[in-house]
């Protein structure tokens, strides 16, 4: 679906006038935000996983004498694989494991990394700038005209998850002081179905292969 259509039938099944089309064009925007960042399914206790469309790769680089850099602006989640200058792959341990391990902030170029939020921090401390490239998963495109399409989601889910986000964030709203809020509680129902039918358009994505290897890091 085009951005113009699912605000358009937004507004059709709210039908509210305390709900402007600019109001639920930042809704969408959210909506398609939220669900890239990852999302509980109803029937399993785990977070959705990256949406394909959004992996991407950039470099950054390190700054001498610094132990830790700022990810790339449109960083999501998920930092799959960093390489360094050679294209050699650098191990990511958990940041526990990392800092345990590696407490000496010694000079010399970069072996190993950890990421915690939006950082990246990393061992040995090059002493130049080094670049490092980094593969993840980034933040969507916000949708501004209304041809614009969420196409990091799938076409198919547009109006199963979309959709049924927003009317249930309007519907939190206009129904607040009702009591059950049926119509949240409707759409609510409706996204978490939408949720568990992405499950099987998401292709299944292992750990890298170094991130859980306790031979030689952890």
């Amino acid at each position: 679906m085009k951005f113009g259509e699912i605000v358009k039938e937004i507004l059709r099944v709210v039908d509210d006038d305390r709900y402007t089309e600019t109001a639920i064009k930042s809704l969408v925007n959210e909506a398609v935000l939220s669900i890239a960042s990852g999302r509980m399914y109803s029937f399993r206790l785990t977070i959705s996983p990256p949406l394909p469309r959004l992996y991407t790769t950039d470099t950054v680089l390190t700054v001498a004498g610094d132990d830790s850099l700022t990810l790339p602006a449109d960083f999501n989640r998920d930092v799959v694989q960093v390489l360094n200058s050679d294209s050699e792959i650098i191990p990511i341990p958990s940041l526990r494991k990392f800092l345990r391990l590696y407490p000496e902030q010694v000079a010399g170029a970069v072996f190993r990394c950890a990421i915690k939020g939006n950082k990246l921090f990393y061992r040995d401390i090059p002493t130049v700038a080094e670049t490092l490239t980094v593969h993840y998963y980034k933040n969507p495109a916000t949708l501004t005209l209304d041809d614009d399409i969420p196409d990091c989601i799938p076409v198919q889910l547009h109006r199963s998850l979309i959709v049924p986000y927003v009317c249930r964030e309007v519907f939190n709203v206009l129904d607040a002081n009702s009591k059950g809020k049926s119509r949240a509680k409707k759409y609510e129902a409706m996204f978490l179905y939408g949720m568990d039918q992405l499950y099987g358009f998401l292709p299944e994505d292992g750990d890298p292969e170094y991130y859980n290897d306790t031979t030689e890091y952890s």
